[in-house]
């Protein structure tokens, strides 16, 4: 935790306060479920984002990110959102959030260095917010609870940025625990757990290092054409009142476009096997639990239609070693994230890990780069350190 604090003392020429320490993350299932209000699994990764911050004595902040060597000028007037101020934007929307719920705050000077591996689609910029939070909180605002920091947080990214609330984005930084997975509850905003993964196997994330400007012409259309859709059923007259009680047999009588429903069965689909899930976990299926994030995969690919040919090739490599292993094998494979590019998570056997990575060069040859694989431990929500 200390590795950052030369790095601010030489930006600033004082000690910092406080340093705020965030895990990155990926979800196992569900992460297109927020706008269902429906669960999300997820895990803490061993890859962190570490600030530390200490008080100016004007009104203005400064932020210095070690990892991009970029540095931005803030103050309290000009928080607004700003395209050019990138990763910036994440440290101004909570600052503009706390000032929103009353609090006052001073100027700052922010350090920020990053393990996690960037624009992969493995929560950098909520590890962000997150750790932002922690600091301020602990500056300005000791006497709120973690669960009103969550709700500040959710706050930002709506408000602020005009995203949704990424509550198991939030949820997974603040409260993981190593060697669990994290289950986000969103109507009832509270969190369970369940032991992940299963003894012997190890976690591969494999960035497909998909060029980036593919994956964001596609993204944010079929994100939208997909609540479109859901939110389309969910007015129709016939509706459950309760969109949890929605049926497949329902959307069969239903007079809808054939890609609507589609992508809601898909909805139905993926939110049951959160249930099926964990009951799988805790029992030791494995036969149930993979094949949940086969079924899981292939939704994203076919009815969600967010994968992309260099992520099924990835878990296809993964489907391969499974069919290698015993009947009561947990190896599997599904992209995570936000699909069009990003990572594929892979649950392998220990010994199968070098099997997999040693498939990069056919990789490389198929698609003409080369992926990037991460080997992760489950890992704890974030921390604070006052100095």
């Amino acid at each position: 935790m200390q590795k950052i604090i030369p790095y601010h003392t030489y930006e600033y020429g004082d000690q910092p306060e406080v340093i705020a320490t965030a895990p990155g993350r990926f979800h196992i299932l569900g992460e297109h479920l927020w706008f269902a209000q429906d669960d999300t699994l997820s895990v803490a990764i061993n890859r962190q984002l570490q600030l530390c911050a200490s008080r100016r004595s004007d009104t203005n902040f400064r932020l210095y990110s070690v990892s991009l060597d970029e540095r931005r000028k803030i103050s309290i007037t000009s928080l607004r959102y700003k395209k050019e101020d990138r990763w910036a934007n994440s440290v101004k929307a909570v600052i503009s959030a706390f000032l929103d719920h009353g609090f006052e705050i001073s100027g700052l000077n922010f350090t920020i260095l990053s393990e996690i591996p960037s624009d992969a689609g493995l929560g950098t910029p909520n590890a962000l917010k997150v750790a932002t939070g922690l600091a301020i909180r602990q500056i300005f605002a000791p006497e709120i609870t973690i669960s009103e920091l969550a709700d500040i947080l959710e706050y930002a990214n709506i408000q602020a940025l005009n995203s949704h609330a990424h509550r198991a984005d939030i949820y997974t930084a603040l409260f993981a625990k190593a060697g669990m997975c994290i289950r986000t509850e969103y109507r009832k905003k509270t969190v369970s757990y369940c032991q992940f993964p299963p003894e012997g196997y190890s976690i591969v994330l494999t960035d497909s290092k998909i060029p980036h400007a593919i994956a964001r012409d596609e993204l944010n259309a079929r994100i939208q054409e997909c609540v479109n859709a859901y939110e389309l059923v969910k007015k129709h007259p016939d509706s459950p009142r309760n969109m949890r009680n929605l049926t497949e047999d329902f959307l069969q009588e239903v007079d809808i476009p054939e890609s609507v429903k589609r992508r809601v069965v898909y909805v139905i689909r993926e939110s049951a096997g959160i249930d099926s899930a964990v009951k799988a976990l805790e029992k030791g299926d494995s036969q149930a639990f993979t094949r949940l994030v086969a079924r899981s995969h292939e939704g994203l690919r076919d009815r969600f239609e967010i994968s992309a040919p260099e992520l099924d090739w990835l878990v296809k490599r993964t489907t391969e070693l499974s069919e290698t292993s015993d009947q009561d094998s947990f190896v599997c494979a599904r992209l995570t994230g936000k699909g069009f590019g990003g990572c594929t998570y892979s649950l392998l056997k220990e010994e199968q890990v070098p099997l997999f990575t040693g498939r990069a060069k056919a990789y490389e040859q198929c698609f003409g780069f080369l992926p990037v694989a991460y080997i992760v431990k489950t890992d704890n929500g974030a921390t604070i350190q006052t100095l």
